[in-house]
């Protein structure tokens, strides 16, 4: 047995490979990266196995090989990469982000084979054309994501952060909120599995808001990313089945209107949603900060629809700790400056989210100029 013979199975066995099996006669195994906990795009274990592994399979049986997966948890997609593929752990890493923005050195990317997209959740028959149709009514929204970001930018509009879409869709059928603008594909997927299809799932686009994805595969092996293009192709009709089997929204994506989001940030974005598990939500660009306007204390909005979620309407939280009208009470002269320190680098002992890098300084100012206003 040759050495990189043995030193893929040592890989295999450390990154807890699982051979899913294929008919048929092959040439070889086709390595693949896949995250193994991350439904409805990839699972190591259970019945269910996602569309990135069944799509892997499928592109397998085309190149007549057998698949052989690597699992590897993406939260940190470019540290996967590092520790995987291009470290010639697999051969082939589904999915990474299709666009141009998107660069990962040493690495060649196949054509898009899949659009996803957040995407609108909300009772059979309610009819929503455009954003302005959501006004007025009580919308869920992942916390920080790009629709969190949008609606906390205009006036009219009233959100309920919450950190994981099955806290959202629960809200929704208890009638906590009217509507909610959620991840797509899992949206889709929760409402097909645990919802009987209750709610109708209208895929949006615009500006940091979807996406394609592609196979990555390593440089130098332009044959292999040749014949997995060719495959990809090939198998559109199942590709489409297997979007539906797992409840992505289809159909025309219905225009939002969405601030500009810096070309990095988009993509930090995009690889959250279309590579990386769901668990996870990418920060993205802020909206400029806002100008005062009479009878409105800047920093009011954007406090209310991002931190009122842990810190309770106007700062008033009924847990102590969290009351923000108290912050001069507790730190006296400094509060200010404990304030600013803990927005921008946050408390991960309190599960307190950092916003440095979310939120711009002028933005955050704003938000302290506000809570000036609540000290007794």
């Amino acid at each position: 047995m040759s050495i990189r013979r043995i030193a893929r199975r040592v890989l295999c066995t450390l990154a807890a490979c699982a051979a899913l099996g294929a008919t048929g006669a092959q040439a070889g195994p086709l390595r693949i990266c896949a995250d193994p906990d991350n439904l409805p795009f990839s699972k190591s274990e259970g019945p269910e196995k996602g569309l990135y592994v069944e799509l892997a399979r499928l592109v397998s049986q085309k190149l007549g090989e057998s698949p052989e997966f690597v699992w590897w948890l993406s939260y940190n997609q470019r540290k996967a990469l590092r520790n995987t593929i291009l470290q010639d752990g697999c051969d082939a890493y589904f999915a990474l982000p299709a666009n141009a923005d998107y660069r990962v050195r040493g690495l060649l990317k196949t054509r898009p084979f899949l659009d996803l997209s957040y995407a609108i959740v909300a009772p059979q028959g309610l009819k929503v054309s455009g954003l302005a149709d959501l006004q007025g009514k009580r919308i869920g929204v992942l916390h920080g994501s790009p629709p969190h970001i949008l609606l906390a930018s205009r006036d009219g509009y009233t959100t309920t952060s919450f950190r994981e879409h099955e806290e959202a869709l629960a809200a929704l059928e208890k009638g906590e909120v009217d509507a909610a603008i959620l991840w797509g594909p899992n949206a889709g997927y929760e409402n097909v599995r645990r919802h009987g299809s209750r709610w109708q799932v209208t895929p949006v686009s615009g500006e940091g808001l979807g996406g394609q994805v592609a196979v990555g595969v390593r440089k130098g092996q332009d044959e292999l990313a040749a014949r997995i293009d060719k495959a990809l192709g090939e198998l559109q009709p199942q590709i489409e089945e297997l979007a539906r089997k797992y409840g992505f929204p289809r159909g025309k994506a219905l225009p939002l209107s969405a601030r500009s989001v810096a070309p990095d940030t988009r993509t930090a974005n995009l690889a959250a949603g279309l590579g990386v598990s769901s668990k996870w939500v990418a920060r993205t660009n802020a909206p400029a900060a806002s100008a005062a306007t009479e009878g409105i204390i800047p920093g009011r909005t954007l406090f209310n629809n991002v931190c009122s979620h842990c810190h309770g309407t106007d700062g008033a939280s009924p847990v102590s700790e969290r009351d923000l009208r108290k912050l001069q009470r507790r730190y006296k002269d400094s509060w200010k400056e404990t304030a600013l320190t803990t927005i921008k680098n946050g408390r991960q002992d309190a599960g307190m989210p950092t916003w440095g890098a979310t939120y711009s300084d002028a933005q955050i100012q704003e938000v302290i100029v506000f809570l000036a206003t609540l000290q007794k």
